[in-house]
């Protein structure tokens, strides 16, 4: 038996011998001073009910509280008997009370009253029918700290492999959800360098997990509700018709905010209990911990997979990636182009004037590359002084114009030689151009189409552009010429 199924027998027993016409259980809530609803026997209806009684409005409320004992209260043509009930101070968990006190209320209508002899019989079996509540309340007890073991120990091991999953931070709110079944969880995490408190995930009560990255929020005092709590201060979040369905979570690592997490019932209007606020609560280290850590990795992740001088992907990263597009283009049937950049004579560069000029033409280059392409497109240091740039969604039309502005841009880059007669180096480059699905249908194909095209404007005098369409066009005009001339000599 619950503690549902426990007040309904009491009620339907009270019921029985008070002759009236029905009877409430309420929760006293002292935070807020008011009596809250939990269920009524009305005939052989039991049903709960959203009733809120704030004391406030009648004084006898507060008398009787103080003295624990019944009062009658009388409202036009009906009477209504209050009797408090002290469940106790041996346990803690009840979901149906707050500072251990419920109150029983009887109605009768018309010149129905409650005379002292029946009052005294209802309060005598409320005594009698409640004492069963302690076996109740242990019975709870054990399952929740039985349940509470149970969740630590797993949400634990969550926590704690959750760096080496592929989408960390949906398996933490996972996690969560599996555990205390809320609506929904939302997830923000602390950009420290952006100063903004940025989404992540949301759970729902479906199971289905959506990003939040579009909600961006200003990391200062006052900018928003969300904001003012990770870094501490108080706020009013919600009316107090919310209170109880929302719970928010800050993370903290000695003292440093990491994120929050945001809890709510807001669907099913249930009660976030106190027992699931302080679990959540003794929980909050190890998420914030988590967080960090992964964070970190990816951090790490990401240094490990970026070239340190250029700042460009490199080559196992591209290929990753490639992987993906080229899938993504097959399925969507869009076009996507690749760019292969090789720098003119840098082997003669590092050999006359040393590999720190070199470097400093390679960065150049790259920081070019980079201010010039759009979010989707990818670039990365291929090897030595290749650079290739994949442009998703990009036909050969748009690579070409990319390229030629890129060319442009490389040419008017200056490098400082101190030591040289000229005192600064110009750069050119070659470029070549491949597209799917026009001049290869296969990942290998597509990148060696693009050495192809690179190459043929290596061997044609450097500083160019060449598309492998073209390419194949100029092939074509030179084969023909060569046989004109061959037919010639003949």
């Amino acid at each position: 038996m619950n503690e549902f199924d426990f007040f309904s027998d009491v009620l339907e027993k009270l019921s029985g011998i008070a002759d009236c016409e029905s009877v409430s259980v309420f929760q006293y809530e002292r935070s807020r001073s008011l009596l809250k609803s939990l269920m009524k026997i009305k005939g052989e209806l039991v049903f709960e009910q959203e009733e809120r009684i704030y004391f406030e409005e009648n004084q006898d409320f507060k008398k009787s509280l103080m003295t624990m004992k019944p009062f009658v209260y009388k409202i036009a043509a009906a009477n209504f008997l209050y009797v408090p009930y002290a469940i106790g101070n041996d346990f803690d968990l009840s979901a149906f009370r707050e500072d251990n006190v419920v109150f029983f209320r009887f109605e009768k209508f018309g010149n129905r009253k409650f005379g002292q002899a029946r009052t005294k019989a209802v309060s005598e079996k409320i005594a009698v029918l409640m004492r069963n509540f302690y076996e109740i309340d242990f019975n709870l007890l054990k399952n929740n700290y039985s349940k509470n073991i149970l969740a630590a120990r797993d949400l634990s091991r969550t926590f704690a492999s959750s760096i080496r999953e592929t989408d960390s931070f949906k398996a933490i709110i996972s996690g969560l959800r599996r555990h205390f079944g809320f609506d929904r969880i939302r997830l923000y995490l602390v950009e420290e360098e952006e100063k903004k408190l940025v989404g992540s995930y949301s759970i729902d009560i479906t199971g289905r997990i959506k990003s939040l990255d579009y909600d961006k929020i200003l990391l200062e005092k006052g900018a928003h509700r969300f904001a003012d709590m990770v870094l501490g201060d108080d706020f009013n979040a919600f009316a107090d018709y919310y209170k109880d369905c929302v719970f928010y979570l800050p993370l903290k690592i000695q003292n440093r905010p990491m994120g929050l997490l945001i809890f709510d019932n807001l669907l099913s209007q249930m009660k976030i209990t106190n027992d699931e606020i302080q679990i959540l609560k003794s929980f909050a280290g190890q998420i914030a911990m988590a967080v960090d850590n992964i964070s970190l990795f990816r951090k790490i992740q990401e240094l490990s997979l970026h070239d340190e001088l250029t700042r460009l992907p490199m080559r196992r990263y591209f290929n990753s990636r490639f992987q993906e597009e080229f899938y993504r283009a097959e399925r969507f049937t869009q076009p996507l182009s690749v760019i292969w950049i090789d720098i003119d004579y840098f082997k003669e560069i590092n050999d006359t004037y040393g590999h720190q000029i070199g470097d400093a033409a390679l960065k150049e280059v790259s920081r070019v590359i980079i201010s010039s392409l759009r979010k989707i497109d990818f670039p990365c240091r291929y090897g030595g002084d290749e650079i290739i740039i994949m442009l998703p969604q990009a036909g050969d039309t748009e690579a070409f114009g990319l390229a030629g502005r890129l060319l442009n841009e490389i040419k008017n880059i200056k490098i400082e030689v101190p030591f040289s007669v000229a005192r600064q180096l110009g750069i050119t480059a070659s470029i070549g151009i491949a597209t799917y699905p026009v001049d290869a249908v296969k990942m290998d194909e597509l990148l060696a189409r693009a050495d192809e095209a690179l190459y043929w404007i290596k061997s044609h005098g450097r500083d160019g552009i060449k598309t492998y369409s073209e390419m194949k066009k100029e092939e074509k005009k030179e084969a023909e010429a060569r046989d004109r001339e061959e037919g010639a000599e003949k």
